[in-house]
């Protein structure tokens, strides 16, 4: 019974004792193509065939394999795997006194001094790249610093018209409109206009484009601004303001309001209506220079035609109606000639040597002898001021000044260094 089990244990035992004898023997093989190569200088293969001993190995068995182990490392520059190698070596190798010990001890050396100097030199780079990221938050501090700063300087606008040479302009916000200077200070608060009309250094607000009932003036010159008077003052029965023309630049502002027999001719800085002071004597002396052939209150005629005598616009020209508060023409007081409202369909008041004149829904202009030229001098000027103003993502817009070579952003008084300068400034 006794030898029955031992034969039982041998037989179970066998195939284990075999096994690992089979790797040892295997891993021998490996070992000696590994060492061959490597001594013929073929690095690569002899550490790819190393790799295949080793996976019939359960340890470092040998300072032979340990030996081997370092070198092949170490010349591929795997330093920590050569180190581990080497110290296994020292483990195993008995003779201490070898010329090949000695040898190890100083690739044990090399293997030591090339790990210290990798150490070292991922602690600068690290050290590099605790920097950089201090630095890369030191600029995301400073940009945000700056956007937190820069929402002070946003001017909220819908659309910003173009600046006059007395750095004003017109700005839409929420459909209203008022004005602003180039810094960005509001000179005249948003209100319920929808239209504008900008000539001569003058900026009237309507509230409709069409037969407004409002307007507002305003003067860029002194920068005031005050409501035209209601046009049921100039006639009752009048609704509204009719047809407007350009504000000239002596305070003028024509319109032809919708159902009276005279135009609304007023001046804006004097405060006056056009009235002729004596109309009597007035037309008494239009008689006697044969200007006109007869004359009873307001009327006159010309050519054995009834008119009514209507506005004064400036340079002795005078509106005419016929006796059914139709627009007639204009009559030159000068010279008696009549120009033909089909020709001469709305004249503006008269400002240096001329006025705006429609004809068929054209502008041209007018000199006080009736001959049309296409355009005129402007008072509102070029814009010449530093400002630029910029549309930013949001809808807001930034005013932009380049002072010294630097761009700012201003409000008002106060300025901001441009993002990239105030990012280099922070950081020098």
């Amino acid at each position: 019974m006794k030898l029955k089990f031992v034969i039982l244990c041998f037989i179970v035992s066998l195939p284990v004792l075999m096994s690992s004898q089979t790797n040892s023997e295997i891993a021998g093989v490996y070992i000696e193509r590994s060492e061959k190569h490597f001594y013929d200088l073929e690095i690569d293969k002899a550490l790819d065939i190393f790799n295949k001993a080793l996976k019939y190995m359960d340890s470092v068995p040998n300072s032979r394999v340990a030996k081997l182990g370092t070198l092949l490392h170490f010349e591929h520059q795997k330093y920590f795997e050569a180190r581990s190698y080497a110290r296994s070596y020292f483990e195993l190798e008995e003779d201490k006194s070898s010329e090949d010990y000695q040898t190890m001890l100083a690739t044990f050396v090399d293997i030591q001094e090339e790990i210290e100097s990798y150490i070292a030199e991922q602690k600068a780079l690290e050290l590099k790249r605790q920097a950089e990221d201090r630095a890369a938050q030191r600029l995301d501090s400073l940009n945000t610093l700056w956007l937190d700063k820069s929402k002070a300087f946003a001017v909220v606008a819908d659309s910003i018209y173009q600046f006059n040479k007395y750095n004003l302009a017109v700005f839409s916000k929420n459909g209203q409109l008022g004005i602003i200077d180039d810094v960005g200070n509001i000179v005249e608060q948003p209100q319920a206009y929808k239209y504008v009309i900008t000539y001569d250094g003058y900026i009237l607000f309507l509230d409709k484009e069409t037969n407004p009932t409002k307007i507002f003036v305003y003067n860029c010159v002194n920068r005031k601004g005050r409501l035209l008077p209601q046009v049921s003052i100039l006639d009752s029965n009048a609704t509204n303001y009719g047809k407007v023309m350009l504000p000239r630049a002596n305070g003028l502002i024509v319109t032809y309001p919708n159902t009276t027999s005279k135009a609304f001719v007023y001046n804006i800085e004097e405060k006056l209506f056009s009235d002729i002071e004596d109309l009597k004597e007035f037309l008494k002396t239009l008689k006697k220079n044969d200007i006109i052939e007869k004359y009873k209150d307001e009327q006159v005629r010309i050519n054995k035609t009834w008119l009514t005598l209507g506005s004064h616009l400036g340079a002795q020209i005078y509106e005419l109606y016929d006796l059914d508060s139709q627009r007639f023409g204009y009559l030159n007081t000068a010279n008696g000639r009549v120009w033909d409202v089909n020709t001469y369909n709305f004249l503006g008041g008269f400002y240096n040597g001329n006025f705006e004149l429609i004809e068929d829904g054209k502008r041209f202009w007018a000199d006080e002898e009736g001959l049309r030229r296409e355009t005129n001098v402007n008072e509102n000027g070029i814009y010449n001021g530093a400002s630029r103003f910029v549309k930013n993502t949001d809808g807001t817009y930034a005013i932009i000044q380049n002072r010294n070579g630097k761009d700012f952003l201003v409000l008002g008084d106060a300025a901001l260094l441009n993002q990239k300068h105030f990012v280099d400034e922070a950081t020098k």
